[in-house]
């Protein structure tokens, strides 16, 4: 198949991103108080990852790199 970059990342990022969304979408399903217990903070420490997660998202799509001690710096570090 011969396929241009972008038609690719078009198809890969609406997979990736259906998954996403019936994950957030199950992981809403924890909110039930009638079927599950949890704390403010726990709730306050997985808003937090998430929103973790999301500005080192934005940072790979900025282009930014990872820290790295490597003297290769054009390399990004993982």
């Amino acid at each position: 198949m011969n396929e241009k970059k972008h038609e690719r990342f078009i198809r890969i990022v609406e997979r990736h991103m259906d998954v996403l969304i019936n994950d957030f979408e199950k992981l809403g399903n924890c909110a039930s108080k009638v079927s599950y217990d949890y704390t403010e903070e726990e709730v306050e420490r997985i808003v937090e990852e998430l929103e973790q997660q999301v500005a080192l998202l934005r940072e790979r799509f900025a282009g930014k790199k990872n820290f790295s001690l490597s003297a290769d710096t054009t390399t990004q570090g993982r």
